[in-house]
């Protein structure tokens, strides 16, 4: 296979082609469709208990894929050749429709018209979202959000069909969590120029499996779909169309940056850095030797450098606007800076049984595999590594080691540390440069000879076949693949239990009805209500009355957890004052968690910060154990251990 950039690669490629002439007979294509649907359908549409239990879970998934394989090899057994459509391959087909499956089914349950929040921050998402439109949902300017603006934006689109029901906008996140990996692995491809197929729909499949595991989340997916979309980092300075779209590209692609994790500030910016390590070398030459003039080694440094700058700037800049637009304060953007580290989530914990570095190592370990094989592949005797300047490599590697110990910096900050969506960067970039190596995509500095007519066989090709076994860039390559293929979907089945009980139509109309009369009530009166949880109620009109902006529960969290000494100060006198005539709330406890249990750094500070004093000036009058609900009111006699 050659090794052209992708846009002008037209060399023949090693097809898996799907053979044709009805193939596949019906009664196979319904087994195997019934085979691998098997556990989803159990899991997440009719609810059965047996799905309860992970190990039984994993148990009908694995023989559901078994099943499904032996029945996709039955349906092509004879057809065609049989080494194009072998078990390895229909095993790695039905996992992958199986997990991915699983996947689309897991949000479901989501997709529900309950007026309260199915999870404790999940409808907290549609009131940010709404934030956008808060003159006409509210009646007043509300600041939009602080946190993940770029989320909000894309949550916010329901919102511009009036009075739709929270059933939509559930239905419309649910869309972005499948539909955003799926266009981000379509896009890779594309990029890749797989003709295939077949091919090209194995890697999309096993792709978006690869996103999910961390998950990576929709709103952060965009810049990475922008830059590999839009960069050609091989045009000409002549070519000024190139150059234009590139710069634009980065430009809106890090503006977006810009408004959503700081983390990912550099990602667009390092992004097109590392598609010019991919795809450009330094100085091409036929069979010489790999070493370049300083000249072109500087020139190369700078190309990478002003990316990089360019994007990261252009995302700095990108929020200041944000800030200045939005008129909250600065310092609400900085709450993450002052949080805490919690160092033994990179182990296994209760908050995450699998460990961040554990689970991270899982992750990559089948990329890292292919990656190291075909760096290993011998290209006319000489192994790729040794065709592609060290300046490359390097920085390859320099860009995967910044954002993977970004990633384990964020993973361990109080409020993280449960999953890996916090190494997302890392996984993104990881999954872009194993795709390269993977379909030889990558641009060589030392171009190998035209071979003779006759073909010969290069010393470790044939060293393989003396002893009848295949050589070791191959055997790595494969192993790589064949973990991907086992280990994704096994983690999608782990991370994606089915849904826990929930409170019946019944007690959610109860219980929605006991705080509508008491909310108007309050207001009858004269009095201010906070809803220190449930504001969606607010937002689909389900309870009237006036917004108090502060105080949601999902920033308050944020601020408990940075322990923010001036607004958690604000927070106490308001409540000291009895600003508010009743709040509406979850349950509040004041129960301590040791500090191994799960999230009990989270609790212990929402108990420190919001629970004690709450408690000390409000008192509980209603609670709705069934809904999780419950509305506190101003206590007539302080307790004398309130400071």
């Amino acid at each position: 296979m050659q090794n052209t950039p992708p846009d002008r690669d037209n060399s023949p490629q090693r097809r898996l082609a799907l053979p044709t002439g009805g193939l596949l007979s019906g009664l196979n294509l319904i087994l195997f469709l019934a085979a691998v649907s098997l556990t989803p359908l159990i899991t997440f549409v009719f609810n059965h208990p047996a799905a309860n239990s992970m190990s039984l879970r994993l148990l009908l998934a694995g023989s559901g894929a078994l099943a499904g394989a032996f029945f996709l090899k039955f349906a092509t057994a004879g057809r065609g050749d049989s080494e194009r459509f072998s078990f390895w391959v229909c095993l790695a087909a039905s996992l992958t429709l199986s997990a991915s499956l699983y996947l689309w089914l897991s949000f479901i349950p989501e997709i529900s018209n309950s007026p309260l929040t199915l999870s404790w921050s999940e409808a907290s998402r549609y009131y940010y979202a709404s934030l956008f439109f808060s003159e006409r949902i509210y009646g007043q300017f509300v600041p939009p959000t602080v946190l993940h603006p770029s989320r909000y934006l894309l949550q916010a689109v329901p919102f511009l069909v009036p009075d739709s029901p929270i059933w939509v906008h559930r239905a419309w996140q649910a869309l972005l969590w499948v539909v955003a990996p799926l266009v981000a692995s379509f896009v890779l491809a594309r990029r890749l120029d797989i003709h295939d197929r077949v091919q090209r729909w194995f890697f999309i499949g096993l792709a978006f499996l690869f996103i999910m595991s961390g998950p990576i989340y929709y709103h952060l997916l965009v810049p990475v779909v922008l830059v590999l979309w839009g960069f050609r980092p091989n045009g000409s300075n002549a070519d000024w169309r190139r150059v234009i779209r590139s710069l634009l590209v980065v430009l809106v692609a890090s503006a977006w940056a810009g408004i959503s994790r700081v983390n990912w500030f550099p990602l667009p910016g390092c992004l097109a850095a590392l598609l010019i390590l991919l795809e450009t070398p330094v100085q091409a030459r036929l069979e010489a030797s790999v070493r370049t003039s300083w000249r072109a080694v500087g020139g190369y440094l700078l190309r990478l450098a002003g990316w990089v700058c360019f994007g990261t700037a252009t995302a700095f800049g990108s929020q200041l606007l944000y800030i200045l637009w939005s008129g909250n304060s600065a310092s609400q953007f900085t709450t993450s800076f002052r949080s805490s580290l919690l160092w033994r989530r990179l182990l296994p914990s209760q908050t995450y049984p699998l460990g961040i570095l554990p689970a991270i190592t899982l992750v990559s370990l089948p990329l890292a595999l292919i990656i190291l094989g075909r760096l290993l592949e011998p290209l006319a005797g000489v192994p790729r590594w040794r065709r592609i300047h060290p300046l490359r490599l390097l920085g390859m590697l320099g860009i995967l080691a910044v954002f993977f110990l970004g990633g384990l910096l964020v993973s361990v900050k109080i409020g993280g540390g449960s999953n890996l969506h916090n190494m997302d960067a890392f996984l993104a970039l990881l999954l872009v440069i194993a795709a390269y190596f993977f379909y030889e995509r990558t641009g060589l500095d030392l171009q190998p000879a035209p071979p003779p007519e006759a073909s010969i066989e290069t010393p470790l090709e044939t060293e393989g076949a003396e002893r009848g076994r295949p050589p070791l860039p191959r055997l790595l390559i494969n192993a790589g693949l064949g973990l991907g293929f086992l280990i994704f979907p096994l983690i999608t089945v782990i991370s994606r239990p089915p849904a826990g009980p929930r409170s019946s139509p019944a007690e959610v109309a109860n219980g929605v009805a006991v705080i509508s009369r008491m909310v108007r009530s309050t207001v009858q009166d004269g009095g201010s209500v906070l809803f220190l949880s449930y504001r969606e109620l607010l937002t689909f009109h389900r309870v009237q009355a006036p917004l108090i902006p502060d105080y949601e529960r999902v920033f308050l969290m944020e601020v408990a957890m940075a322990d923010d000494p001036d607004y958690l100060r604000r927070f106490r006198d308001e409540l000291e004052s009895q600003r508010f005539d009743l709040i509406v709330s979850e349950p509040i406890s004041l129960n301590q968690k040791p500090d191994r249990d799960k999230f009990a750094a989270e609790n212990n500070a929402w108990v420190k910060n919001v629970s004690r004093p709450l408690l000390c000036y409000y008192k509980p009058i209603k609670t709705l154990r069934n809904v999780q609900v419950q509305l506190l009111a101003p206590r007539k006699k302080i307790p004398a251990e309130c400071p």
